[in-house]
Protein backbone atom coordinates (compact mmCIF):
# COMPACT_ATOMS: atom_id res chain seq x y z
CA UNK A 1 0.00 0.00 0.00
CA UNK A 2 1.45 3.40 -0.90
CA UNK A 3 1.06 6.80 0.72
CA UNK A 4 -1.58 8.01 -1.77
CA UNK A 5 -4.20 5.95 0.06
CA UNK A 6 -3.74 8.09 3.18
CA UNK A 7 -4.64 11.75 3.73
CA UNK A 8 -1.45 13.74 3.21
CA UNK A 9 -0.22 15.50 6.32
CA UNK A 10 0.13 19.29 6.10
CA UNK A 11 2.82 21.02 8.15
CA UNK A 12 2.77 24.85 8.48
CA UNK A 13 5.94 26.90 7.99
CA UNK A 14 5.99 30.17 9.92
CA UNK A 15 7.86 33.39 9.14
CA UNK A 16 10.64 32.63 11.61
CA UNK A 17 11.73 29.44 9.88
CA UNK A 18 11.60 31.19 6.50
CA UNK A 19 13.86 33.90 7.90
CA UNK A 20 16.34 31.32 9.23
CA UNK A 21 16.33 29.45 5.92
CA UNK A 22 16.88 32.66 3.93
CA UNK A 23 19.80 33.60 6.18
CA UNK A 24 21.37 30.21 5.54
CA UNK A 25 20.74 30.48 1.79
CA UNK A 26 22.27 33.98 1.63
CA UNK A 27 25.62 32.54 2.74
CA UNK A 28 25.88 30.34 -0.36
CA UNK A 29 28.08 31.22 -3.32
CA UNK A 30 25.41 30.97 -6.05
CA UNK A 31 21.70 31.55 -6.40
CA UNK A 32 21.22 27.88 -7.34
CA UNK A 33 22.97 26.68 -4.18
CA UNK A 34 21.03 29.19 -2.13
CA UNK A 35 17.69 27.89 -3.43
CA UNK A 36 18.72 24.30 -2.75
CA UNK A 37 19.83 25.09 0.79
CA UNK A 38 16.66 27.11 1.40
CA UNK A 39 14.35 24.26 0.39
CA UNK A 40 16.42 21.68 2.25
CA UNK A 41 16.21 23.74 5.45
CA UNK A 42 12.43 24.09 5.15
CA UNK A 43 12.02 20.37 4.46
CA UNK A 44 14.12 19.41 7.48
CA UNK A 45 12.22 21.81 9.70
CA UNK A 46 8.88 20.41 8.53
CA UNK A 47 9.88 16.87 9.52
CA UNK A 48 11.32 18.19 12.79
CA UNK A 49 7.97 19.88 13.56
CA UNK A 50 6.04 16.70 12.79
CA UNK A 51 8.25 14.58 15.03
CA UNK A 52 8.19 17.20 17.78
CA UNK A 53 4.38 17.04 17.69
CA UNK A 54 4.72 13.28 18.24
CA UNK A 55 7.17 13.94 21.11
CA UNK A 56 10.08 12.39 19.22
CA UNK A 57 13.24 14.33 20.00
CA UNK A 58 15.40 15.72 17.21
CA UNK A 59 18.48 17.96 17.15
CA UNK A 60 18.51 20.57 14.40
CA UNK A 61 21.87 21.98 15.51
CA UNK A 62 23.58 18.66 14.82
CA UNK A 63 22.13 18.38 11.32
CA UNK A 64 24.67 19.12 8.58
CA UNK A 65 22.11 21.04 6.53
CA UNK A 66 22.12 23.82 9.15
CA UNK A 67 25.89 24.24 8.84
CA UNK A 68 26.57 26.82 6.06
CA UNK A 69 29.90 25.22 5.08
CA UNK A 70 28.63 21.64 4.98
CA UNK A 71 25.45 22.72 3.19
CA UNK A 72 27.58 24.41 0.52
CA UNK A 73 29.73 21.35 -0.05
CA UNK A 74 26.97 18.78 -0.47
CA UNK A 75 23.27 18.51 -1.17
CA UNK A 76 22.30 17.41 2.33
CA UNK A 77 18.95 17.62 4.12
CA UNK A 78 19.56 15.54 7.21
CA UNK A 79 17.65 15.52 10.48
CA UNK A 80 19.18 13.97 13.58
CA UNK A 81 16.78 11.89 15.68
CA UNK A 82 18.31 11.69 19.12
CA UNK A 83 19.78 8.28 19.97
CA UNK A 84 18.33 6.75 16.79
CA UNK A 85 20.05 8.13 13.69
CA UNK A 86 19.64 10.48 10.74
CA UNK A 87 16.75 10.94 8.33
CA UNK A 88 17.14 12.48 4.91
CA UNK A 89 14.36 15.00 4.18
CA UNK A 90 13.84 15.25 0.43
CA UNK A 91 12.12 18.33 -1.08
CA UNK A 92 9.69 17.53 -3.88
CA UNK A 93 8.77 20.43 -6.15
CA UNK A 94 5.30 20.87 -7.72
CA UNK A 95 4.56 18.30 -10.44
CA UNK A 96 7.61 16.18 -9.63
CA UNK A 97 6.95 12.44 -9.46
CA UNK A 98 10.45 11.20 -8.65
CA UNK A 99 13.08 12.20 -6.11
CA UNK A 100 16.68 12.32 -7.28
CA UNK A 101 18.84 11.18 -4.39
CA UNK A 102 22.06 13.05 -3.63
CA UNK A 103 25.28 11.08 -4.04
CA UNK A 104 27.02 10.07 -1.91
CA UNK A 105 24.78 9.76 1.10
CA UNK A 106 25.53 7.60 4.12
CA UNK A 107 24.19 6.48 7.47
CA UNK A 108 20.52 7.26 6.94
CA UNK A 109 17.74 5.33 8.64
CA UNK A 110 15.34 6.41 5.92
CA UNK A 111 14.00 9.10 3.62
CA UNK A 112 10.99 11.39 3.96
CA UNK A 113 9.49 13.17 0.94
CA UNK A 114 8.22 16.72 1.48
CA UNK A 115 5.93 18.23 -1.16
CA UNK A 116 6.28 21.97 -1.84
CA UNK A 117 3.58 24.06 -3.49
CA UNK A 118 3.75 27.51 -5.08
CA UNK A 119 2.91 28.95 -1.68
CA UNK A 120 5.53 28.12 0.92
CA UNK A 121 3.40 28.70 3.99
CA UNK A 122 2.94 24.93 4.38
CA UNK A 123 4.17 21.63 2.96
CA UNK A 124 2.86 18.08 2.72
CA UNK A 125 4.62 15.01 4.06
CA UNK A 126 4.22 12.60 1.15
CA UNK A 127 5.67 9.41 2.56
CA UNK A 128 8.65 7.44 3.76
CA UNK A 129 11.24 5.02 2.40
CA UNK A 130 13.43 2.99 4.79
CA UNK A 131 17.19 2.77 4.37
CA UNK A 132 18.64 0.73 1.54
CA UNK A 133 21.97 -0.92 0.80
CA UNK A 134 24.56 1.87 0.55
CA UNK A 135 26.70 -0.37 -1.62
CA UNK A 136 24.07 -0.34 -4.36
CA UNK A 137 21.78 2.66 -3.77
CA UNK A 138 19.02 3.66 -6.19
CA UNK A 139 19.47 6.91 -8.07
CA UNK A 140 15.91 7.99 -7.34
CA UNK A 141 12.74 7.27 -5.41
CA UNK A 142 9.33 7.18 -7.09
CA UNK A 143 6.82 9.23 -5.11
CA UNK A 144 3.92 6.87 -5.83
CA UNK A 145 5.89 3.95 -4.35
CA UNK A 146 6.62 5.59 -1.00
CA UNK A 147 5.27 4.05 2.17
CA UNK A 148 2.76 6.03 4.29
CA UNK A 149 4.35 8.57 6.61
CA UNK A 150 3.15 6.42 9.51
CA UNK A 151 5.82 3.92 8.46
CA UNK A 152 8.44 6.41 9.60
CA UNK A 153 7.15 6.17 13.16
CA UNK A 154 7.11 2.38 12.93
CA UNK A 155 10.72 2.43 11.75
CA UNK A 156 11.82 4.71 14.59
CA UNK A 157 10.04 2.44 17.06
CA UNK A 158 11.75 -0.65 15.64
CA UNK A 159 15.17 0.94 16.02
CA UNK A 160 14.41 2.20 19.52
CA UNK A 161 13.28 -1.27 20.59
CA UNK A 162 16.50 -2.84 19.33
CA UNK A 163 18.69 -0.17 20.92
CA UNK A 164 16.86 -0.66 24.22
CA UNK A 165 17.54 -4.40 24.02
CA UNK A 166 21.26 -3.82 23.48
CA UNK A 167 21.32 -1.74 26.66
CA UNK A 168 20.02 -4.62 28.79
CA UNK A 169 21.87 -7.28 30.79
CA UNK A 170 20.87 -10.01 28.32
CA UNK A 171 23.96 -12.13 27.63
CA UNK A 172 23.80 -11.48 23.88
CA UNK A 173 23.47 -7.73 24.42
CA UNK A 174 26.42 -7.75 26.81
CA UNK A 175 28.57 -9.66 24.30
CA UNK A 176 27.64 -7.30 21.46
CA UNK A 177 28.53 -4.25 23.54
CA UNK A 178 31.86 -5.81 24.40
CA UNK A 179 32.93 -6.07 20.75
CA UNK A 180 31.63 -2.69 19.58
CA UNK A 181 34.34 -0.59 21.18
CA UNK A 182 33.18 3.01 20.55
CA UNK A 183 30.64 2.25 17.83
CA UNK A 184 27.26 3.79 18.76
CA UNK A 185 24.50 1.27 19.39
CA UNK A 186 22.26 3.20 16.99
CA UNK A 187 24.74 2.62 14.17
CA UNK A 188 25.01 -1.12 14.70
CA UNK A 189 21.23 -1.45 15.08
CA UNK A 190 20.61 0.41 11.82
CA UNK A 191 22.93 -1.97 9.97
CA UNK A 192 21.35 -5.08 11.48
CA UNK A 193 17.85 -3.76 10.77
CA UNK A 194 18.78 -3.28 7.11
CA UNK A 195 20.25 -6.79 6.98
CA UNK A 196 17.17 -8.29 8.67
CA UNK A 197 14.77 -6.44 6.37
CA UNK A 198 16.51 -6.80 3.01
CA UNK A 199 18.98 -9.67 3.26
CA UNK A 200 18.21 -13.31 2.62
CA UNK A 201 18.22 -15.39 5.79
CA UNK A 202 21.20 -17.44 4.60
CA UNK A 203 23.22 -14.18 4.50
CA UNK A 204 22.48 -13.19 8.08
CA UNK A 205 25.23 -15.11 9.83
CA UNK A 206 28.07 -14.05 7.55
CA UNK A 207 26.98 -10.49 6.77
CA UNK A 208 26.18 -9.98 10.45
CA UNK A 209 29.66 -11.19 11.34
CA UNK A 210 31.13 -8.62 8.98
CA UNK A 211 29.05 -5.87 10.55
CA UNK A 212 30.35 -6.75 13.98
CA UNK A 213 33.89 -6.95 12.66
CA UNK A 214 33.52 -3.50 11.18
CA UNK A 215 34.62 -4.78 7.78
CA UNK A 216 31.38 -4.36 5.82
CA UNK A 217 28.08 -2.48 5.88
CA UNK A 218 26.32 -4.23 3.03
CA UNK A 219 23.99 -7.22 3.07
CA UNK A 220 25.57 -8.87 0.04
CA UNK A 221 28.30 -10.64 1.98
CA UNK A 222 29.26 -14.23 1.25
CA UNK A 223 30.98 -16.87 3.33
CA UNK A 224 34.27 -16.40 1.46
CA UNK A 225 34.55 -12.77 2.66
CA UNK A 226 34.76 -13.85 6.32
CA UNK A 227 38.00 -15.21 7.71
CA UNK A 228 37.78 -18.44 9.79
CA UNK A 229 38.81 -16.65 12.97
CA UNK A 230 35.66 -14.53 12.68
CA UNK A 231 33.45 -17.51 13.50
CA UNK A 232 32.80 -16.22 17.02
CA UNK A 233 31.50 -12.95 15.59
CA UNK A 234 29.33 -14.91 13.17
CA UNK A 235 27.89 -16.91 16.07
CA UNK A 236 27.21 -13.70 17.99
CA UNK A 237 25.61 -12.05 14.94
CA UNK A 238 23.35 -15.07 14.47
CA UNK A 239 22.26 -14.94 18.12
CA UNK A 240 21.65 -11.20 17.88
CA UNK A 241 19.50 -11.59 14.78
CA UNK A 242 17.48 -14.29 16.51
CA UNK A 243 16.85 -11.87 19.38
CA UNK A 244 15.93 -9.06 16.99
CA UNK A 245 13.58 -11.38 15.11
CA UNK A 246 11.74 -11.97 18.38
CA UNK A 247 11.50 -8.23 18.97
CA UNK A 248 10.54 -7.19 15.46
CA UNK A 249 8.56 -10.17 14.21
CA UNK A 250 7.76 -10.40 10.53
CA UNK A 251 8.58 -7.43 8.35
CA UNK A 252 5.61 -6.25 6.28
Amino acid sequence: MNSTTYPLLMVPLDLEIHSRARHLAAQQSTVEKGKRVYLNALAVYAVHSYLKWLQIQTDLKESDCWNPVKAALSNVADLVILNVGKLECCPVLPQETVILLPDPIENRIGYVAIQFQESLDSVQLLGFAPAFDEGNPPAQLVVSELQPIESLIEQITRLEEAIAFLQTDDSVAVQVRSVLDNTPLSEIVAQFELLYRTGDEFEWRYAGGEILAGSATTVGATRETIQPDDSELQDLAEMLLEKLAEIWGNVA
